[in-house]
Order: structure tokens, then sequence, then C-alpha cells
């Protein structure tokens, strides 16, 4: 297999796994009134709560994502 060919693999699957985390998470704003400072000011600061396990993943899966997209470039060049 050619490097190419795993890196777009990599991208493909690494893609599907962070849509679908994004989409499993549970919603910890309120909605556009959280975003404009009523009531969650500190969400929008990034202050909140520590998502858990789900969202580590979701940042390594990220990570994962950006680095190897990254990495199909230069080898494509």
């Amino acid at each position: 297999m050619r490097l190419s060919a795993l890196f777009t693999l990599i991208v493909f699957v690494s893609a599907l796994l962070l849509i679908i985390l994004v989409l499993i998470q549970p919603d910890r704003s309120n909605g556009m009134s959280g975003s404009i400072g009523i009531g969650g000011s500190n969400s929008v600061f990034g202050l909140s709560k520590d998502g858990g396990p789900l969202a580590k993943i979701t940042k390594i899966v990220a990570i994962v994502f950006i680095v190897s997209a990254l990495l199909l470039y230069l080898v494509k060049v």
C-alpha cells in the first residue's frame, strides 16, 4: 500500500469518527443565549467544565485528523 493511500484512509476514518463523536456529545450550552452572554459567559471564554472522556477522545481524533491531513498533503506534493 502506498503512503498516500494510507494517509487517505486515516483521514477518511478519522473524519467519520470526528463527525460521530461531535454529534453524540451532550449539549453544554444554553443555545444562542449562552453565546451572547445571557447566563453563559463562562462557556464563551472557555471556562466551562471538562467534557470527560468523550471530549478527550474527540480531541485526540481531531489531532490525528489534522496531522494525517498535513502529512497527506506533504506526501502528494
